[in-house]
């Protein structure tokens, strides 16, 4: 937020992908009068320690998580891939693999870690704070880094007056990736529709206004 003022904006809205979305969910409770709207988009933002110990995740504890979420091995990138798609790539290459493990899973790695762990250890869902904005969930049904009963557990947390659910069939957690097209759809027609609602443009330049949003 203060790099926000930095820049001089006042209102924001927020959206955020699995952590991303952890970190827009953050915002929004601690910032009310500066965020105006939220999209989450498979963030697990209501889950609990014990939903592990209970089976819900394909890991059996943070430390697992940690080392599958940032592979340093072909053969663990790949099961990544088939954790987070629900039609993952039928191969990849090891050396392609290691060029995107050598970018994308190098540095910062136990602080990446950590960052995990932080996210799991004594979390309970009755000390989530309550955001009061009105909020897009999008999540994919066959989900399996953060299952979607977390998303219905947060739709009625909120209020299914103040908080939208969309579910994708056959998607997994890379929505971006899979389903970028209906992602895009769905945060378009949250973001725009009201704002296009409280406008009052003229007969000459109500179609600009819908065509740039």
């Amino acid at each position: 937020m203060k790099a926000m003022d930095g820049y001089g904006v006042g209102t924001v809205t927020v959206a955020g992908l699995s952590y991303g979305g952890f970190v827009a969910y953050s915002l929004a409770a601690q910032f009310k009068e500066r965020i105006d709207r939220v999209v989450l988009i498979c963030a697990g933002v209501a889950l609990e320690e014990k939903d592990v110990e209970d089976g819900m995740f394909k890991v059996k504890n943070p430390e697992e998580a940690a080392t599958l979420l940032f592979p340093q091995s072909p053969s663990m990138l790949r099961r990544l891939l088939q954790l987070s798609f629900y039609k993952p790539p039928i191969w990849i290459p090891s050396c392609f693999a290691m060029d995107y493990i050598h970018v994308m899973c190098k540095d910062y790695l136990q602080e990446r870690k950590e960052l995990v762990e932080a996210l799991h250890k004594g979390r309970r869902f009755s000390n989530l704070a309550k955001i009061t904005q009105p909020t897009l969930i999008i999540w994919g049904v066959e989900d399996q880094v953060f299952p979607v009963e977390l998303a219905h557990r947060l739709q009625r947390y909120l209020g299914e007056d103040r908080a939208q659910l969309v579910l994708l069939k056959k998607t997994g957690h890379a929505i971006n990736e899979e389903k970028p097209k209906e992602m895009y759809k769905h945060m378009k027609s949250f973001l725009c529709t009201d704002a296009l609602a409280m406008m009052i443009p003229s007969p000459d330049d109500s179609a600009n206004k819908k065509e740039s949003c």
